[in-house]
């Protein structure tokens, strides 16, 4: 069967052409400079813009200069600059792309021109725009980045283009909003991704793609990425939607690795009032509506003599966890009080385990329900979570379970038989 189509639920957007296509941002550049593009790219890609860059997006064989004209004019929600001497060097830039981005913003003010100057001043620049005929990038509002040789590190040179891609996702997303039409009961789709995916959706708003930090089933970021790339970005992600969108009613498709999946939902907890709509083959799964009081989710729990602070959770609704977990205890050195498992009373299942949307939220709410006993009546300060359920349900779960302790995610490599940490959820609430 095949996922359900998304379309705008606004009406004033039925019908315009081009609406597929999220929020996206033109990177002008000069070849030398690519490596520090691409990550300004990944950076952008990951709060889910999508970068229009030569490399990755133009044809092979393609008429290089009416491909480019035609997505600075009517693909691009912004226009971004990364000025360095290089770029001062190159006549490409300044007689095709420059021009057809003044051009583009004279027709349309909204349309945003980015510089991010890097070894070059402002007045250098707006020199260089008056030699070419050109109304001045300085007029813009546009960023300088920290020179590395005047001893900025890399660590806050990379966190500066990190602030620069935050503005960008403001900047397009505005754009893209109007260009669907949107109005204060707009519910945007966003699509979520760690494997190439592209979502069955005539209206896509964010496409978070994280696939370039995630190689292969087994390769997932290591702890720097997460805490400096993937978290951040969803921060920014949360905030910026916080302020744009009123109703903070989210469509979404997910296509992902489980770690990734209960972070997203872990970054837009319910406590902040956001509801997702998770649209896949399995329908509709919304993180709202009526739970019914039953328990859905068999449930039994195990008293350890390990540290008292410590719980051991496991949800085993695709496969059963209960063996793997128990032969990796140990080399993962666990010292726990509390082992507590979920799974389904009939066993496992991977094909329908969830028998629908009302199944999946009384699912979600029952391990928050067990997450908030065990941090609030049992003294527990981190849970290490195992878990074989599906993507979406792990959103939902992420949902719900944010705000209250460290929650340490596993991933278990199948080849090898055995689980790998990945990354710990509320870091700063871990008891010292």
């Amino acid at each position: 069967m095949q996922p359900p189509r998304h379309t705008p639920s606004n009406s004033n957007s039925q019908n315009i052409p081009g609406l597929e296509r999220p929020a996206t941002a033109f990177l002008s550049y000069a070849r030398l400079d690519a490596e520090e593009v691409r990550y300004l790219q990944q950076q952008l890609n990951v709060r889910g813009v999508r970068a229009w860059r030569d490399v990755t997006d133009l044809p092979l064989g393609g008429a290089t200069e009416g491909e480019i004209i035609y997505a600075i004019e009517q693909i691009a929600d912004a226009f971004v600059l990364y000025v360095t001497p290089q770029v001062l060097a190159s006549h490409f830039i300044w007689d095709i792309e420059v021009p057809s981005a003044l051009h583009r913003w004279e027709q349309d003010h909204a349309f945003n021109v980015v510089p991010i100057l890097r070894g070059v001043t402002f007045d250098e620049l707006e020199q260089h725009c008056a030699a070419h005929g050109l109304l001045s990038l300085k007029a813009f509002n546009g960023v300088s980045l920290p020179e590395k040789a005047g001893g900025a590190t890399e660590e806050e040179f990379n966190r500066q283009l990190r602030l620069v891609a935050r503005r960008i996702l403001e900047a397009t997303l505005d754009l893209r909003l109007r260009r669907a039409g949107a109005d204060r009961k707009y519910e945007p789709c966003l699509c979520f991704q760690t494997y190439g995916y592209e979502p069955p959706t005539d209206s896509l708003d964010l496409d978070l793609n994280w696939a370039g930090l995630f190689p292969s089933k087994d390769e997932l970021p290591a702890e720097k990425e997460w805490d400096e790339i993937l978290l951040p970005a969803l921060d920014d992600v949360k905030n910026v939607l916080s302020t744009k969108i009123p109703g903070r009613r989210l469509h979404m498709f997910v296509q992902a690795h489980l770690p990734a999946a209960f972070a997203l939902g872990f970054a837009f907890p319910a406590s902040a009032h956001f509801v997702f709509l998770i649209e896949g083959r399995h329908g509709t799964w919304s993180t709202e509506g009526a739970v019914s009081t039953g328990e859905p989710l068999h449930y039994l729990s195990y008293k350890h003599s390990g540290d008292a602070h410590v719980a051991v959770m496991e949800i085993a609704i695709a496969r059963d966890t209960a063996q793997a977990v128990t032969q990796n205890l140990p080399s993962l050195g666990l010292s726990y009080k509390q082992r507590v498992h979920f799974d389904l009373p009939g066993g496992t299942d991977y094909i329908s385990g969830v028998e629908d949307a009302a199944n999946a939220l009384a699912m979600s709410h029952q391990v928050g329900r067990e997450f908030r006993r065990l941090f609030d009546k049992e003294d527990i300060t981190h849970v290490h979570l195992f878990a074989a359920v599906p993507a979406a349900l792990s959103v939902m779960i992420g949902h719900q379970i944010n705000a209250m302790g460290a929650i340490t995610l596993y991933h278990y490599l199948e080849k090898d038989k055995r689980y790998v940490l990945i990354y710990t959820l509320g870091k700063q609430q871990r008891s010292i």
